[in-house]
């Protein structure tokens, strides 16, 4: 079971390892392999403004009166998680994690993720954007 879930992870990774808004997230996150910021890169429609992608993902408050997709935000919630619990490694959630509880901290850490999402996409679409 524990075999097929490292394949299964190999594979998405190895699927999106070319893609440049991919790897661009993965240096401005200080991640270096993840499947669930390669599910984010392939299914988050980072072609719109930040606002629409935080009403997407129910980050906004009664946006979309509680219609968002929570399969999508699930995987924000466990990227995020896993940054937190590894916060020495990552400088920028490190400064995050000190000063914050928890709860607070999470969700800081889950904007910071999705605006990384939508920075990396518009310097790679955009390079004389940089």
């Amino acid at each position: 079971m524990e075999n097929d879930n490292d394949r299964i992870s190999r594979e998405i990774i190895r699927e999106v390892a070319d893609n440049n808004v991919y790897r661009e997230a993965c240096r401005l996150l200080g991640v270096r392999d993840s499947v669930e910021l390669a599910i984010l890169t392939m299914e988050l429609p980072l072609d719109l403004p930040l606002t629409r992608l935080k009403g997407l993902l129910g980050f906004t408050p009664d946006k979309n009166k509680g219609r968002y997709d929570h399969r999508l935000r699930r995987h924000v919630v466990a990227l995020a998680v896993n940054l937190y619990m590894s916060a020495k490694k990552h400088v920028n959630v490190a400064e995050i994690v000190s000063r914050l509880p928890k709860e607070q901290a999470l969700y800081k850490i889950q904007l910071a993720i999705l605006k990384s999402l939508r920075k990396a996409y518009l310097l790679t679409t955009n390079p004389a954007g940089r």
